[in-house]
């Protein structure tokens, strides 16, 4: 029997799923992290390219305020995490992006900073939006400590004693972040500027290199503090232990437009994802080893999945759900039979598919992918796009009729005339140029809304195009229709990415903006989804990812449910 899984076993690849299987919010609101999100990648790319770490300035006072320098050198290149530590009152802390003031601010700088750009960066990194920044910073993030849990593994450890596993399970961060800004925002380093990297080429990896030093810095933190605290009685916190603390993340509707504003992008990350579980579904045989590898997954999936543990009533049931459903798949005795026949992992799934939640699905997927590595390295390198602006329109009028009629076929069944499909209105707060949602007949301001009202558009352009002469250009309906350029735009797109559409009115009533935020913060890597409301969830990312002084260990890599055992 065959060791590893070769690309030319899945010849015959599988089909992929249909957009309109796939692109709607309640599946998309399923995601889970998978080989492909940014955090593995990073973590991965590290490993391999032999990353070394440096603390090469800690200027923190008994209190741990100050400033640090932590060095990553790869590749010839040293990228760097400036720190400034401030002192903050709790109830000055806030997960609102509109803070002012935050424990900690950070900036991923190109380079090692000399002694007067620190000093810029240090009265400018401090009120983040409102500083003048530097090309060199490649980002801008901001993090408070965790009110829950900082001050307690602090106490632990300054007595001797390490902290609780149950506590570090519940909450699984020391800090939490609210922005993680890149690529030129507010005032920043440009990454297009910087295309001869190869490390700035992939999606979101200066932000996850950020994050994961961040987390580096976390720890090494409490460390610190527990010394100066605890002097001779105090211990470090344990590897095992500190493997299991990631960084938080408090995220909003800041992050909601993203799959809106751009369709190209995110069908490159969808396609990849279904792409990537087409080709383990065509998969003819598996060898004993990876089927022991599939049913060990979803028993560390049973385990995740009961300690993952949130207040909010939906997804509090979705889990346990998904939990019972999990358990009843690894129970079911039918599994080694199905995982030693042919096509074992289409076969498999099919078998339990009508039997089991969305949810439950799609970390299926995720498990699906996880044992084959050599399979999606090529489609890591896919998961970017250089967006243009610009579409070709080489269709005439007729065409787009017919490629609305196919494509949008589930926005022409919206009654856009219905109170309830006319609930909400997306825009831009002055405050902090974030987007916001209001309610139309509450709230002012619908007539400055962003143009999410993609069902609406479409029908409004299809009444409009149909009293245009059938060959016409599509070119010459945009200019004498301006009104409809910016759906016909999205249309275009739509045909040339199939999976650049979210298939739902995100006006409607029943909109919840959570499931979007979920889907990218899948790609992102995220974990332990803890939805505050629907407008806004925490999570973790890079719990249970190797330390520094962890990458080069054997399975570094192996972490999709982390599990943090209490015995």
């Amino acid at each position: 029997m065959k060791q590893s899984i070769k690309k030319k076993q899945y010849i015959k690849q599988h089909p992929i799923r249909n957009p309109s299987k796939v692109m709607t919010l309640e599946r998309l609101g399923s995601f889970h992290q998978t080989r492909l999100s940014f955090t593995r990648q990073l973590v991965k790319e590290l490993t391999k390219r032999n990353a070394q770490f440096e603390i090469s300035q800690w200027n923190l006072d008994k209190n741990g305020f100050g400033n640090a320098v932590i060095k990553t050198i790869f590749d010839d290149h040293i990228y760097s995490l400036v720190v400034f530590c401030n002192p903050l009152n709790d109830e000055e802390r806030s997960d609102r992006v509109i803070a002012e003031k935050w424990d900690m601010t950070f900036s991923l700088f190109e380079g090692v900073p000399s002694g007067s750009e620190l000093t810029q960066m240090s009265q400018n990194l401090i009120i983040q939006e409102a500083g003048r920044h530097l090309p060199k910073q490649l980002t801008l993030s901001r993090a408070n400590k965790s009110v829950r849990i900082f001050n307690k593994v602090l106490d632990n450890l300054s007595n001797g004693k390490q902290p609780s596993k149950t506590l570090i399970n519940e909450i699984g961060y020391l800090v939490r972040t609210t922005a993680v800004y890149g690529n030129g925002k507010f005032g920043i380093g440009d990454f297009s500027k910087n295309q001869d990297k190869e490390f700035l080429k992939k999606p979101f990896q200066a932000e996850m290199l950020t994050v994961y030093l961040i987390r580096y810095f976390s720890i090494e933190l409490i460390n610190y503090l527990a010394k100066e605290k605890g002097k001779n009685n105090s211990v470090k916190i344990s590897d095992r232990i500190a493997k299991h603390i990631g960084v938080g993340n408090a995220t909003g509707l800041g992050m909601a437009p993203f799959l809106v504003n751009h369709p190209g992008l995110i069908h490159k990350w969808i396609l990849c994802r279904e792409t990537a579980v087409s080709r383990v579904f065509s998969i003819k045989e598996l060898s004993v080893d990876d089927q022991n590898k599939i049913i060990d997954l979803i028993q560390q999936a049973c385990k995740y999945t009961s300690q993952w543990e949130v207040n909010d009533i939906i997804q509090s049931k979705r889990i346990t759900k998904l939990n019972l459903e999990l358990e009843n798949i690894y129970k079911n005795k039918n599994l080694p039979s199905l995982l030693s026949k042919n096509y074992p992992i289409k076969n498999m799934f099919e078998f339990f598919v009508n039997k089991i939640s969305l949810e439950t699905e799609e970390i299926l997927q995720s498990i699906f992918i996880e044992p084959f590595p050599e399979l999606i390295e090529d489609l890591e390198k896919e998961m970017g796009l250089r967006e243009i602006n610009s579409v070709p329109i080489e269709y005439n009028v007729s065409q787009l009729i017919e490629i609305i009629k196919e494509n949008y076929s589930w926005a022409l069944k919206i009654d856009i005339t219905h109170s309830n499909e006319n609930h909400f209105f997306w825009y831009t707060s002055q405050a902090k140029l974030e987007p916001r949602l209001g309610i139309r007949e509450i709230d002012d301001g619908h007539e400055r809304q962003l143009p999410f009202d993609i069902p609406h558009q479409v029908q409004k352009a299809i009444k409009v195009l149909e009293k245009l002469p059938g060959d016409m250009t599509g070119s010459e309906a945009m200019i004498t229709n301006p009104k409809i350029r910016n759906i016909i735009r999205r249309v275009v797109i739509n045909k040339l990415y199939p999976y650049s559409e979210i298939q739902n009115n995100l006006v409607g009533k029943d909109i919840r903006p959570i499931d979007i935020l979920r889907c990218k913060l899948s790609f992102f890597g995220a974990s332990k989804y803890d939805p505050k409301s629907d407008l806004w969830t925490r999570i973790t990312l890079f719990q249970g990812a190797p330390l520094p002084n962890q990458l080069h260990e054997k399975n570094s890599c192996e972490w999709l449910f982390p599990v943090l055992s209490i015995v």
